[in-house]
């Protein structure tokens, strides 16, 4: 009886552990692609990653031309505008070493762009009391927990000869934090 008590402790132990290290995996791997991306990023506006860098980074699609902008929540809201592109166009706010903060994809787009704008639940009701009643909304607003982080937008590369195209979609990109007015 002894012998099944230290058994089922052993393994109750075992379990715990194992967990614990799944949980703790995320908060501390550094070679995720959120990390590897957001090395790649210094200054403002968007940085456009070479094809080359795109297929060196694991598990991501080769077929998607990527660029990334950092953002910095302090600054103000940040935004992120962009024209539609022929394939798929997505924007993806994430943060080092947490993950996905949310994603947004063109199929949220109104009058031919995307529009969308980040910002601290503070910031977004500042926001929302400059607006004006009645006036139609056409951005995308988003509110982030977090103050730092990067902007991925990713756009298929649906042909070889396609490339180029995705690539000047995301040269034509603007991003950055915007101050509020006072």
């Amino acid at each position: 009886m002894t012998f099944l008590l230290h058994l089922f402790i052993a393994v109750v132990v075992a379990g715990l552990v194992h967990l614990g290290g799944l949980f703790a995996l995320p908060r501390t791997t550094t070679d995720d692609v959120f990390s590897t991306l957001s090395r790649w990023v210094t200054g403002n506006g968007i940085i456009l990653m070479p094809e080359e860098r795109v297929r060196q980074l694991r598990f991501v699609d080769p077929n998607v031309a990527i660029g990334v902008c950092r953002f910095d929540l302090a600054a103000g809201p940040f935004r992120v505008r962009t024209g539609l592109s022929e394939t798929f166009l997505a924007v993806v706010f994430a943060r080092e070493q947490s993950g996905i903060i949310t994603s947004v994809s063109d199929r949220a787009a109104t009058g031919g762009a995307l529009d969308v704008v980040l910002a601290t639940p503070e910031q977004l009701r500042r926001i929302a009391e400059l607006d004006e009643s009645g006036e139609a909304i056409e951005e995308i607003r988003v509110p982030s927990p977090y103050r730092t982080g990067i902007a991925i937008i990713k756009v298929l590369v649906d042909r070889p000869s396609g490339r180029a195209n995705a690539e000047n979609v995301l040269r034509a990109v603007q991003c950055g934090s915007e101050a509020l007015p006072g």
